[in-house]
């Protein structure tokens, strides 16, 4: 385990009786509520000093969304437990400039909100969302709030990513999860490749975080996911790589602890400067912890 306390960057906390998640209807583990307290005993003997929580594709429409819900109960949860020191709602940014008024509402309401997320990896037409211009224009938007993105696809929407990052010059943006690479697959030359191209842009981070889930969910081992661990640091580099656990949905494949430990030992020969800044320090800067 790490010396020292870490930031776990992707929690997730929902209420089914509080808002709406069609998508985890039916699942066996999703269907379950999840709150701060249950975070606080999964993590066992993980010391952490401060999550950031992310959305968690509570049913929007093109007209509307839970998306200031969202962050009330979320709000609500940190009043429990204030290590939650920031918050990644979802926003419509489909709708170009004329998502403004509701980041406004954001930033004035709520400080802990400090990006946005938009989960384009479930889209309909993700291609289509992704590179329209409206959806461009909406990213864009978040520097004027003080804002970043969070990309959320998988492995087979890559193509995309590499074109859209190019027309988000100034946002601050970060890959979450790696991208979802194919580990399953056998995918480390796509990945390789993927993570190369896009680590040339200097304004988007990668989150160290959910490989268990993305290989045999039961019987995947440490040398399966190293060669990713590794790409992912020879590209993005220490400087740019963030830890996450990504709880609860990290329980499809591993737990807190276990997780932990398997980062742990692949980040070994690092300096202890470097693995502070992947899992505490460059959360805190990337995220404005104020830690």
């Amino acid at each position: 385990m790490p010396s020292f306390p870490i930031i776990d960057t992707h929690l997730h906390i929902w209420d089914h009786d509080r808002l709406t998640y069609s998508a985890f209807h039916g699942h066996p583990i999703f269907e379950n509520s999840f709150h701060v307290e249950d975070y606080r005993e999964a993590c066992g003997d993980v010391d952490v000093e401060a999550m950031v929580f992310l959305e968690c594709y509570a049913d929007f429409t093109p007209e509307g969304g839970q998306y200031i819900e969202e962050i009330e109960f979320v709000e609500d949860e940190a009043r429990r437990d204030p290590r939650i020191r920031g918050i990644v709602p979802m926003a419509p940014l489909e709708r170009g400039v004329a998502v403004a008024p509701l980041l406004e509402e954001m930033v004035t309401r709520f400080d802990k909100v400090k990006g946005i997320r938009r989960i384009v990896e479930f889209d309909e037409d993700p291609r289509a969302l992704t590179l329209s211009d409206a959806f461009v224009e909406g990213v864009n938007t978040l520097d004027e709030y003080g804002l970043h993105f969070e990309i959320n696809v998988n492995h087979t929407q890559m193509d995309i990513v590499r074109e859209f990052v190019r027309r988000i010059p100034k946002v601050p943006m970060i890959l979450d999860h790696c991208g979802k690479p194919g580990i399953a697959e056998g995918a480390i030359g796509q990945y390789v490749d993927d993570v190369n191209e896009l680590a040339r842009h200097p304004n988007l981070w990668i989150k160290l975080s959910d490989l268990p889930v993305e290989a045999d969910h039961d019987n995947w081992t440490e040398n399966d996911l190293k060669p990713y661990i590794d790409a992912t640091l020879e590209a993005f580099g220490p400087d740019r790589t963030i830890f996450a656990n990504d709880w609860p949905v990290c329980l499809q494949a591993t737990t807190i602890p276990r997780w932990v430990e398997v980062l742990d030992r692949a980040l070994a020969d690092l300096s202890e400067e470097d693995r502070r800044k992947i899992y505490r320090d460059n959360a805190n800067r990337f995220y404005r912890l104020g830690l």
